[in-house]
């Protein structure tokens, strides 16, 4: 993310000598949501950050929404899916391979989830490269193209998501408890089950540790699991088609 951010500064260095410009915009506004969230970004902050009056942004953003698409342009360029490809991968070593591109440049760019689910346009091109990316992996496999679409759609879907869920989940401060703090933890969420009704909830009852280990820990643990559940998946699936 830092070095999308000293591109973008730098553009809009370059093109912004005369004055004002969209690009000098777009790079100030990348600055502020990653450094305290996209909810921080506005157009009232930017006048201000920059010097100028609110109605000066409008003659080179239309509005708020005009400004997250032209920041998810910004910060969806260059996602590559691809990376480290070797032609003798089949196509589910492609397909993991790209998932796990895709979180890994996810997570490097803090702001690409929000901007992601934020974003109102017709697609910017780094969109549009993962595309073409997931739709080369599939086709490749034997799905059919209405198929393969659909299926990215659900990928796209289920592993946002989890990103989504896995920004969320992580218990505050759990990185800084030691071994007798995580067991502190674990015992009090563990007591949550145990007292429920045994007679309504017996599995619950029965995997209260379980459960307890399980929501205490990093769930970026489970991506491993995330992964052979999509690509075994798609593998029956392509199974299933072929012997019809």
């Amino acid at each position: 993310m830092r070095r999308i951010l000293v591109k973008a500064v730098a553009h809009a260095n370059r093109t912004g000598r005369r004055g004002l410009t969209r690009e000098a915009i777009v790079a100030r506004a990348l600055e502020i949501g990653s450094a305290e969230g996209l909810e921080a970004v506005s157009l009232r902050r930017l006048a201000s950050d920059l010097g100028v009056t609110p109605m000066a942004l409008y003659r080179h953003v239309r509005d708020k929404q005009d400004l997250v698409n032209a920041m998810t342009e910004v910060v969806l360029e260059g996602f590559d899916l691809t990376a480290g490809f070797e032609p003798s991968m089949g196509w589910a070593d492609r397909l993991r391979r790209a998932l796990e591109n895709f979180r890994d440049q996810m997570e490097a760019r803090p702001l690409a989830l929000p901007l992601a689910i934020a974003y109102s346009g017709d697609g910017p091109p780094g969109f549009w490269k993962m595309m073409e990316d997931l739709l080369g992996i599939l086709l490749g496999a034997g799905f059919g193209r209405r198929e393969a679409i659909v299926l990215i759609r659900v990928l796209s879907n289920l592993v946002a998501g989890y990103l989504l869920l896995v920004r969320q989940g992580r218990p505050d401060g759990l990185e800084r408890l030691d071994a007798q703090g995580l067991d502190l933890l674990r015992r009090r969420v563990e007591l949550v089950p145990l007292g429920l009704p045994r007679d309504r909830f017996p599995h619950s009852v029965a995997s209260a540790r379980e459960v307890a280990e399980v929501w205490v820990a990093d769930p970026d643990l489970w991506w491993r699991d995330t992964v052979d559940l999509i690509v075994f998946g798609l593998e029956r699936m392509l199974e299933r088609g072929r012997g019809r």
